[in-house]
């Protein structure tokens, strides 16, 4: 079966207006969601300086736990935004990782009326390891440069040789990612940097 042109990774030069993006999102998300939203964050490779990516934002949502019934209440707050429905769901467990429970995560995807770009949306448990996993791989790529360069050049090098297959994609990635996370996080207890990931934000 032929896969949708909706489908195909493609990594794009770094956009400044992904930012822009992130903010309209924020506004948008934190007027529906109310008290449920503890902070919302922008993460994943849109929001690292200069990084290529796809071009579809990524978002991550804080909220006090995962569960069935927090996630029937962001449907019935999102639904005035015409977003999908969000469906709970797991990231990639890292080697070593044995409790599911950290890795849990609410997600959804899509355009809105009020917005016309793309956007990723992770719903995660505030200071949960995948919460904690997100902020500081975006924080140690935005000031290590010669692994997010590094980074770059594999992600555009993947995409090219499987284009047409994102969950390969996606899986091939998530190990490289633990990799740079091993010296993300060397990094992060020997650093006095003010982590973006240790402040408490909306």
């Amino acid at each position: 079966m032929k896969r949708q042109e909706r489908d195909k990774v493609e990594i794009v030069p770094y956009k400044k207006v992904w930012l822009e993006q992130f903010e309209i999102a924020k506004r948008c998300l934190l007027t529906v969601l109310g008290d449920i939203c503890i902070r919302i964050d922008h993460i994943g490779s849109t929001s690292i300086p200069n990084m290529p990516a796809k071009d579809r934002i990524d978002i991550q949502i804080g909220v006090s736990e995962i569960s069935p019934a927090i996630c029937d209440t962001i449907n019935q707050r999102i639904s005035k935004l015409n977003l999908p429905n969000a469906h709970l769901s797991q990231d990639h467990l890292p080697p070593n990782e044995l409790c599911h429970a950290d890795w849990r995560k609410i997600y959804l995807q899509g355009v809105t009326d009020q917005w016309a770009f793309k956007a990723n949306i992770h719903i995660r448990k505030v200071g949960a390891k995948n919460f904690k996993y997100a902020l500081l791989f975006r924080d140690y790529l935005s000031i290590d440069d010669d692994t997010a360069k590094a980074y770059a050049f594999f992600k555009q090098t993947l995409a090219s040789q499987i284009p047409d297959d994102r969950d390969l994609y996606s899986q091939l990635k998530d190990p490289v990612c633990d990799l740079i996370m091993i010296s993300a996080r060397r990094w992060k207890d020997k650093t006095t940097y003010p982590l973006c990931s240790e402040q408490t934000m909306r």
